[in-house]
């Protein structure tokens, strides 16, 4: 454990390149299957509920006496309860799970007697709800949760889930954007989430994992259960503006718009499962200043088999979309927002769907990996991310290999729904 702490904060503090980094800068000639494994950064967020053994959210507070080396990667969340984990960014997906998991289990340990971390987005049993659960710091924003919990439900508010950042390290952006011809940096990350926001439904699909909800979640109407993804639907968390991703200075004008028209707070309300960011400056107008960073993906369930919420697959999954789709066609500045319009309905479509059925996407998720896994041979992926895009393509083929079957075949807590 102490090993990985040091490892943790060398990757938070490290500001020279790594041996990965001084590797790619000096190879005369780079490939896709070196990028894919040694220069997509990844860097995770991942959301957790304190729970009793009842299945209660937990009424002791946040957890101030943590070991002082695991401070840095645990934060305050919306609820008292909730805790997020922040990983620092790095390719190395092995080195991600390992990381993550032992400051997750590290955290868990040292908890109260009564306290556990819940495994699963939907919240726990909710016999009473009120905003004593919110949590009061920090106080200069509490403010805004308290005026945010009377706009939406706190259920909806309670799932928690993963948000994947990636970019490309410099040597590895430099190499794109000489092979596709894009300007710079900007106009590749906004062809990205372009491509990440039409397809948002391959990871409600493949990775949906609240299947239900317990007690105390719907105030309401209650859709017909199971579903692949509560959280990714109409039911789940709140969805409040579509975005524009026709370019970094519209994106940045639509949230600022909001904001003025009273339909956003603030950016942070932002909560399309796409964000640009830049560093770690939060204003939409930096991204103008500074340019794009990184891409948040903001879409993913936990998954309740790991302890970190998301797996190896997972991740090269993405890492692999993110170089594919770099090459794929600029999409038309005209009828982008028709194209995702429906991409969004698809989605709301397919996170509603009963998991035991087949999917109306499972073609056109056929249709984007069977290229993919092309792209990957050709390309010499390593074996490990062929592997990824396999079981990915798979569970396009058939349904019972996708999360939300598998949770709701074997995991009982939700019978107390």
């Amino acid at each position: 454990m102490a090993k990985v702490i040091r490892e943790l904060l060398q990757l938070t503090s490290d500001a020279t390149p790594n041996q990965s980094e001084v590797f790619l800068m000096t190879t005369p000639c780079l490939t896709l299957g070196q990028i894919v494994a040694e220069a997509v950064n990844v860097g995770l967020e991942v959301e957790k509920m304190r729970v009793t053994p009842q299945s209660l959210l937990s009424a002791a507070p946040f957890p101030d006496d943590l070991e002082t080396a695991l401070r840095p990667f645990v934060a305050r969340e919306f609820f008292t309860a909730q805790l997020e984990f922040t990983l620092p960014a790095t390719p190395n997906v092995a080195q991600n799970i390992r990381h993550g998991t032992a400051i997750i289990q590290a955290v868990a340990e040292q908890l109260p007697a009564e306290d556990c971390l819940w495994p699963y987005s939907c919240p726990p049993l909710l016999p009473q709800v009120s905003s004593a659960l919110i949590s009061p710091y920090p106080e200069r924003s509490y403010p805004y949760r308290q005026k945010l919990s009377r706009l939406y439900p706190l259920p909806r508010l309670m799932n928690t889930g993963v948000h994947i950042n990636f970019s490309f390290r410099p040597a590895a952006l430099s190499f794109i954007l000489t092979e596709t011809g894009f300007a710079d940096a900007d106009a590749l990350y906004i062809h990205l989430a372009q491509y990440f926001m039409l397809h948002h439904w391959v990871f409600t699909y493949l990775f949906g994992a609240t299947p239900g909800a317990l007690t105390g979640y719907f105030t309401k109407t209650t859709p017909p259960l199971p579903v692949r993804s509560l959280r990714n639907s109409q039911f789940g968390f709140p969805r409040n503006i579509a975005g524009d991703y026709t370019s970094v200075p519209r994106y940045v004008a639509r949230i600022q718009a909001a904001i003025e028209a009273g339909q956003l707070m603030k950016a942070g309300q932002y909560y399309e499962p796409v964000r640009l960011k830049s560093g770690a400056d939060k204003r939409p107008e930096h991204l103008l200043e500074a340019g794009i960073s990184h891409l948040e993906l903001r879409s993913f369930d936990l998954n309740p088999f790991t302890p970190l919420g998301v797996t190896a697959d997972q991740l090269r999954l993405v890492q692999s979309l993110a170089l594919y789709f770099a090459y794929q066609p600029r999409l038309n500045a005209e009828t982008l927002a028709k194209k995702l319009a429906a991409a969004r309905q698809l989605n709301d479509r397919v996170a509603l769907e009963d998991p035991h059925a087949p999917s109306e996407c499972q073609e056109a998720g056929v249709a984007l990996l069977t290229p993919l896994a092309a792209f990957a041979a050709q390309h010499d992926f390593p074996a490990a991310y062929q592997n990824s895009i396999q079981e990915a393509l798979k569970a396009f083929e058939d349904t019972t290999q996708t999360l939300a079957y598998q949770i709701w075949q074997h995991a009982s807590v939700f019978a107390t729904r």
